[in-house]
This record gives structure tokens, sequence and C-alpha cells, in this order.
């Protein structure tokens, strides 16, 4: 019997590198294979997606002064490697920066693998892991595998850390499409959906300025913001500022802008939409990409750092963030990242939002074209690289 586990700093939420731990254990889970999950939640959390896999909470991490800071690791290790002991771990599968130093600090006789889910280079969120170059290089160097969502974080990741070749590779994320009924009212707005956290990296701003322009001319259009964050009142105020009307529920009619808030279920909202909206400064291989393909969804996206979202819509050549011009491709179209300071950024969305909105032939072959991509991203397709990936030879702790 190989044991497995999965180890994230947290299952509360609802996010994709959550969403991406549920659907692993349920991949791996199977005959010869017993799958656990352990996370840093307080005991008796409550997680989104319940499974039949085993939870495991190892406490908090305590917050405490940065010259103690270590301290803290140090102890979650200890946990983590307790833990281990007594469920007799083969292999530990880390997802997050947070996860990944632990499981190395914890030690054990366990095989480690890391799950890089998002970029370092361009992403606001992860500046230190390049200011702490030499001590994140350290760390990742002594994983048996790193593992990367997309080809072209593998390659980042291999360059920036100097990872040697046999031991960093990539696995696509999946989705297998959800069984969901649609939540979007009968009437006759054309609702564009995104989602995800409200964060700086994910430039909502800049997607709220491109959308005021679009909706000028487009009166029967809704843009649908699901999910929330720190920057929720700053892009209120925002909206408001640019003229545009706001609500909070789908069913606001006049509403140029929903806040609908976090959802559980964003798939019951992206169906029958009439495409995904994702703006982001950076991205790994977003999970709300592949559910939006899996669901026939067309997608109009940043081309953004590192490159997977250009993977997941079939796009040609390299990721370029700054580009002049749209991309269309079978599923959608891949657009500069948009910002108020480039007005021509903004352009270019307002022209391949106009496209979606108002060209029938072009919006019914990018639906087709998600359905045949979405093939691509599910579990059958991945499923046998991810038992090649923890095969290993039992080991005794």
């Amino acid at each position: 019997m190989q044991r497995v586990l999965l180890l994230i700093p947290s299952m509360v939420g609802i996010g994709g590198t959550e969403r991406m731990v549920h659907s692993l254990c349920k991949l791996l889970a199977g005959p010869g294979r017993e799958v656990h999950q352990a996370t840093f939640d307080a005991p008796a959390s409550w997680r989104h997606f319940e499974s039949g896999v085993p939870m495991h909470t190892l406490g908090p991490i305590p917050r405490l002064p940065l010259p103690l800071r270590s301290l803290a690791y140090v102890l979650a290790a200890w946990r983590l490697r307790r833990l281990k002991q007594r469920l007799g771990i083969d292999v530990t599968i880390s997802n997050l920066w947070g996860a990944d130093l632990i499981s190395v600090l914890s030690g054990g006789r366990d095989h480690k693998l890391a799950l890089c889910h998002i970029n370092v280079l361009g992403n606001p969120s992860n500046r230190l892991m390049v200011r702490l170059r030499p001590l994140v290089a350290a760390v990742y160097q002594r994983f048996d595998r790193v593992i990367t969502v997309n080809e072209s974080l593998a390659q980042e990741l291999k360059a920036l850390y100097r990872l040697p070749s046999d031991r960093i590779s990539h696995i696509d994320n999946f989705v297998d499409r959800p069984d969901a009924i649609s939540k979007l009212p009968s009437d006759a707005l054309q609702r564009f959906v995104w989602c995800g956290r409200l964060s700086p990296e994910k430039n909502v701003e800049g997607l709220l300025q491109a959308w005021s322009g679009f909706v000028v001319d487009q009166s029967n259009a809704q843009l649908v913001l699901l999910g929330d964050g720190p920057l929720r009142d700053s892009l209120i105020r925002l909206t408001g500022a640019l003229g545009l009307s706001t609500g909070s529920t789908i069913d606001d009619i006049a509403a140029q802008v929903v806040f609908a808030g976090k959802v559980s279920d964003p798939a019951t909202y992206m169906l029958g939409a009439r495409a995904l909206l994702l703006s982001s400064h950076a991205e790994g291989l977003p999970m709300v990409v592949l559910e939006a393909l899996s669901l026939g969804l067309p997608v109009l996206a940043s081309d953004c750092q590192a490159g997977g979202v250009r993977t997941a819509l079939q796009g040609l050549g390299i990721c370029d963030p700054d580009r002049t011009s749209a991309e269309y491709t079978p599923a959608g179209a891949l657009l500069p990242v948009p910002a108020e300071a480039k007005p021509d950024t903004l352009a270019v969305w307002r022209e391949a939002l106009t496209k979606a909105s108002r060209d029938d032939v072009q919006w019914t072959a990018w639906c087709e074209g998600a359905l045949t991509r979405a093939t691509h991203f599910n579990s059958a397709a991945v499923r046998d690289n991810w038992l090649k990936a923890i095969h290993f030879q039992s080991t005794d702790q």
C-alpha cells in the first residue's frame, strides 16, 4: 500500500489551488494507494471541497516577530513529521511556498514533491521568492521532484532556481466538466463573467477600465465579478468613478457591473454566459479557465506570464503581456494586460469584447473550440502522468 499526503496551507477557501488539491486527491485515490490531506488550519476546520479523503489539521502557524519567525516554521515542521510517521507516509506532495518550505524542514524518509501553481517572475505576490532566491533555490533543490502546472512555468523555475532537468517537469492542471445548472436569469442581458480573488495580481482595475469603454455602446451587457478580496471596496469606488452602475446580484438588470462576492459554484454562473474574462498580470494554468472550456464557454484573457493561459487557449509562440493586438485562438482571444496607463491595451480589449458580443458566427466557433480544447485538460488526460510521478518504491519511516 502506497500512502500519499497532499500538504497545503489551508483547505478552507474555494480558490484554484484548493480545488486542484481536491481533484488530485480523487485522482490518486484508488487500489493500492491511500491518500490523505494535511493543512495548517485550526482543528475541526470545515473544508469547502468535501471528499472521502481524510483531512488532518496541524494547527495554525504562529505569527511570531520576524526574529523568531523561523521557530514557527520549525514547530510546524515538527507537527508534520509526527503526522507522517503516524500515517506511514511514502510520498508528500506540497502545494504553495509555505507548505513547500515546511515539507523540506520536516525531514523524514518520505519522497517529496512540490507542485508549483503560479509563476514567480512578474508576480507581485511572489516578490520575496525573487529577493530570497538563494534560500528558495536551496529548498527546491532538496525535493525529489518539482512539478509545475504548465511547461512555461517549469522552464521559469528551472532557470530561476537552477534545478536539475531530471527533477523538474510539468503536468497540466485538469478539470472534469461539472454537473451544473445555470443560475443566470432568462433576460436580454449578455453576461461576461470574471472569477477570482480581488487582489492586485488579478488586475480587475484594468478590466474595469476596458469594460467602461465597451459598455458605452453596449446597453445589454453586464460584467459579473465572482469573488472577494482586499481590493473589493476600492474596486467598487473605481466602478462608480468610471460612471458604471453597480449591483450585488445578477437579477439587477440595471447594473453594468455586479460584485457577486464569493460563490461556491462558479460554474452555475459561467454556464450560459457570453465569455469568461481574465485580466491578470500573472497566472499558472488557471482552473477557472479550464472549467470555462469544459462548459464550452469562450475565454478572453490577458496573455500573461508564465504562459499557462496561452497553453490553455492553444495560442502560438510565447506569451506577450504587452502585445498590441489580439491573437484569436480556437477557444477565445489572447489580449494584452489591460492598463489605464496604456490606452492601446484597453482598445484591444474593447475590440475583443465587441466581437464576442456581436459576432455570433465567431462566438459559436469559439464555443465549439472550447469544448474541443477541454479534452486536453481532464482527469483522463493526466492520470498516467501523475501515477508515474508518484511511483517511488515505498519506504518505511
